[in-house]
C-alpha cells in the first residue's frame, strides 16, 4: 500500500511537469491539461465580455493556470509524505507527523524553506525531500521566467495591433491608406518587417500560448481584429497587380505571414460556426470600390474561429468609425 501511493504521488507530480514544461519551455504550445484549463476559461471570458474581468482575462489565465500546476503539484507531493507514518516524523520527538503537520511539510519542503521542526524519517523519505524539494524550486523559477516571456510577448502583440490601426481606424481607412499611395512604395518598403511582425506573434502562439489569452475590447490593441482587418484589404489591393509584379508579391508575402498566424492559432477552424453567407454581405462593401472578393474558405473559418474566442466577430471588422 505504501508503495502504491507513492507511485501515485509520483504520477501526478511527473503528469505536472511534464504538461509544466510543455507548456513553458518545449516551444509547442500548451499540454494536455494547461490546453483545457485555459479553453474553459477563455470561454468564461467570453461570455463575461461586458464584465470588467474581462480586461484581466490574460492574468487570469496565468494565475488559475500556474495556481493548478501548484496545487497538482502539492497533492502529489503530500500524497507521497503520507505514504506512511514514517515518512514524515517530529525533529524533537521523533513521533509521526500528523496529517496536518505533513500537509505544512509538504508547503516547506516545496517552497525549499527547510525549517527544520520535521523532518523525513526514512531514507525512502530522504531521498525524494531532495528531490521534491528541488522539483518546487525549478517550479518557482521557470515559472517567473516564463512569465516575463509572456509579458514581453504580450508587448509585441500589442505593438503590432497599433502599426495596424495606425494605418487608418477602420477597414474603409486603411483601404484608403493603401490606395492614395503611388505603387504602393511605403508598402513595398515596409511589407518585410510587417511580415515579420506578424510570424514573430504567430511562433509566440507556440512558444507562449498563454500571451494569447491576453484579450482585449479596444480596437487599437485586438491584434486579430487588426489582421483581419489588414487581410480583407490587400486581398482587395492586391487585385491591382498581376503576379510578376513586385508589389503583388509584396502583398503576397504579408497574406502568407497572415495565414501562418491563423494555422498555428489556439483555435480549430472548426471551433466556431461560420456563415459564409453572411460575411459575402458584408463583403459586398468592396463593389462600391468596383472589387469582388474571392473567398477562401479555408482562411475564412480560420479567422471566424479565432475572432469568436478573442471577443470579436465579422461585423466588428467591416464596422465603421462613424458606426461605433
Amino acid at each position: 500500500m505504501q508503495t502504491a501511493q507513492i507511485v501515485i504521488g509520483l504520477a501526478i507530480i511527473l503528469f505536472t511537469y511534464l504538461d509544466f514544461f510543455h507548456t513553458t519551455l518545449s516551444g509547442n504550445g500548451f499540454g494536455i491539461f494547461s490546453r483545457i484549463v485555459n479553453q474553459i476559461l477563455n470561454r468564461i471570458m467570453i461570455q463575461n465580455r461586458t464584465r470588467t474581468i474581462f480586461k484581466f482575462s490574460g492574468i487570469t489565465h496565468l494565475l488559475i493556470t500556474t495556481f493548478l500546476w501548484m496545487l497538482l503539484l502539492f497533492i502529489g507531493t503530500y500524497i507521497v509524505f503520507s505514504a506512511g507514518e514514517e515518512m514524515v516524523v517530529n525533529s524533537t520527538t521523533g513521533l509521526p507527523a500528523t496529517h496536518p503537520e505533513r500537509f505544512y511539510y509538504t508547503g516547506y519542503v516545496l517552497s525549499t524553506l527547510g525549517i527544520g521542526d520535521f523532518v523525513p524519517g526514512t531514507d525512502t523519505s530522504r531521498i525524494l525531500t531532495g528531490i521534491l524539494s528541488f522539483s518546487g524550486f525549478i517550479l518557482i523559477t521557470t515559472g517567473l521566467t516564463y512569465l516575463l516571456s509572456v509579458i514581453n510577448a504580450v508587448l509585441a502583440k500589442k505593438q503590432l495591433s497599433f502599426l495596424i490601426s495606425t494605418m487608418g481606424n477602420d477597414i474603409e481607412e486603411i483601404f484608403i491608406f493603401y490606395k492614395q499611395q503611388d505603387d504602393l512604395e511605403n508598402l513595398i518598403s515596409n511589407a518585410g518587417d510587417v511580415r515579420q511582425q506578424i510570424l514573430k506573434n504567430a511562433s509566440s502562439y507556440l512558444a507562449f500560448p498563454m500571451a494569447n489569452y491576453f484579450l482585449s475590447k479596444n480596437h487599437e490593441s485586438a491584434l486579430i481584429l487588426q489582421l483581419a482587418r489588414l487581410y480583407e484589404v490587400i486581398m482587395i489591393i492586391r487585385l491591382d497587380w498581376s503576379e510578376e509584379t513586385v508589389q503583388y508579391k509584396k502583398l503576397s508575402a504579408i497574406i502568407n505571414g497572415i495565414k501562418k498566424y491563423l494555422e498555428l492559432g489556439l483555435e480549430d477552424a472548426n471551433a466556431a460556426s461560420h456563415n459564409e453567407e453572411e460575411l459575402k454581405t458584408y463583403r459586398s462593401h468592396w463593389m462600391n470600390h468596383g472589387y469582388y472578393f474571392k473567398n477562401d474558405l479555408a482562411v475564412d473559418k480560420q479567422f471566424s474561429s479565432s475572432l469568436k474566442y478573442a471577443g470579436w466577430n465579422w461585423k466588428e471588422v467591416y464596422k465603421l468609425k462613424d458606426e461605433e
